[in-house]
């Protein structure tokens, strides 16, 4: 999965940053389209689509990569299928494979490769010619299955068309039980698994940070993607000249942004231990713990937006002047700070280094002379 998250982050900074203003570009037959509520039509060759909401609603000759709060496909997909979203639903034909990620996945039309579908609640209704791997909270399968199936989850629901032709692997927690009726496949072809096992695929130092299980670590990572993207980009819209600043003044001096952040950091959270010496201050204290917290989640958000404008600019790019090509940027630099806190050992580093040149970026464009004074 973590390579997935990364193949489609660099799909989206690619050809996508060279994309119009009406969010759509298109060369040899592919089509790249950004936009808030977007819904492309039929494509000859791949499509390269994200937004809020992201709805396919003709054929696709190739393959389909889709990422947006609410993904839709109505669509046949001629290719490989790759959609992430808070909810996924397949209501078109996939002639090859299907990879989704999402809080909520549905699945309802075939599938004639392999599917790989991945959430909180997934939905299978339909039938698949290859093998699946269905991971999730609560999962539903009423469908049947020509290949082999590999599952984990803490709830099933096997419906009554539910049927696998192959083997089925198990993966459970220890002292948890999940049972496959004979109805969908006999005793002799189901293997239980320890849900370590399909751990063990996780990157290394990942495997304990979240005590809710695999899937929801997974459900929280691309969480994290989708919010600090969808933050960062309505920053980037609603204060496109405060964002501006911030990111001129940090490439200016990245260094004395990086200090500038630390000292400010250190301030609001130091403020804590003043006030409670104070006897009377110790009943706002509390308040000076929100405050560094949030001025946290700022700078990283901040970050975010500031390291997906630099990946794009890599490209020969210009800096990002319509609402498309600033969610573009927003989404490109959650993903990559995602990414980047994957690598063992230093990846934290990187990650609480551009949290506080984003903080030091905010601090030097505030205190800067003139700031209250802006129209």
């Amino acid at each position: 999965m973590t390579r997935f998250i990364l193949f489609f982050f660099l799909i989206l900074a690619s050809p996508l940053a060279a994309q119009d203003r009406d969010g759509v570009f298109s060369f040899g037959g592919d089509r790249f389209q950004a936009g808030r509520s977007i819904s492309p039509g039929p494509v000859e060759g791949d499509l390269f689509a994200a937004g809020n909401r992201v709805s396919v609603q003709g054929d696709v000759g190739g393959s389909a990569h889709v990422a947006g709060r609410k993904v839709t496909i109505d669509g046949e997909i001629g290719g490989n299928l790759y959609a992430a979203g808070m909810d996924v639903d397949l209501d078109g034909e996939v002639l090859g494979n299907a990879s989704l990620a999402g809080n909520g996945v549905r699945v309802g039309d075939p599938v004639a490769g392999n599917l790989r579908a991945m959430g909180s609640d997934v939905v299978v209704t339909a039938p698949v010619a290859g093998s699946a791997i269905l991971g999730g909270e609560t999962v539903s399968l009423d469908a049947a299955i020509a290949g082999d199936l590999a599952i984990g989850a803490e709830e099933m629901d096997w419906g009554a068309g539910a049927l696998v032709l192959g083997q089925v692997h198990v993966y459970v927690k220890d002292g948890d039980t999940l049972e496959v009726p004979d109805r969908v496949a006999s005793a002799d072809r189901v293997t239980v698994h320890p849900m370590s096992e399909w751990d063990e695929n996780m990157p290394e130092g990942m495997e304990e940070d979240r005590p809710r299980g695999f899937w929801a670590r997974l459900g929280g990572l691309f969480g994290s993607v989708l919010i600090t993207g969808l933050f960062a980009t309505a920053l980037a819209i609603f204060a496109p000249g405060f964002m501006a600043g911030i990111r001129e003044r940090v490439i200016e001096t990245p260094g004395r942004s990086l200090w500038m952040g630390a000292l400010a950091l250190s301030a609001v959270a130091g403020s804590t231990v003043v006030l409670a010496m104070t006897g009377i201050g110790i009943f706002i204290a509390p308040l000076s713990i929100f405050a560094a917290l949030l001025l946290g989640c700022l700078g990283y958000v901040i970050g975010a937006y500031i390291i997906g404008v630099w990946a794009l600019t890599l490209t020969g790019q210009s800096a990002p002047d319509s609402h498309a090509d600033r969610a573009i940027a927003a989404f490109v630099g959650a993903g990559l700070l995602t990414i980047a806190a994957l690598v063992p050992f230093i990846g934290w580093l990187a990650v609480v280094a551009v949290l506080l040149v984003g903080i030091g970026g905010l601090a030097v464009r505030v205190v800067q002379p003139g700031f209250f004074t802006e129209a």
